[in-house]
């Protein structure tokens, strides 16, 4: 598929979109792709990232391997 070609999918993909949430996600993808743009987080954002980075601190985390043997036991 052409670069063109892409572009006309991706335009008639979004013109069908009613979502709002959906919407605003793409725009702030298509912002945070250029040079000055800066991604604002929340301020759950950023509890959540703090949280997590406390978890990490602690130990309170699962590896990708520890994560598969989980699942297969479920």
């Amino acid at each position: 598929m052409s670069t063109a070609e892409l572009k006309i999918d991706l335009i008639n993909q979004i013109t069908n979109i009613t979502d709002s949430f959906k919407l605003n996600e793409i725009m702030q993808f298509l912002k945070f792709q250029k040079e000055e743009s800066v991604y604002v987080t929340s301020k759950e954002d950023e509890k959540a990232i703090l949280a997590a980075k406390e978890q990490v601190a602690e130990g309170r985390y699962l590896t990708h391997e520890d994560l598969q043997q989980e699942i297969k036991e479920w």
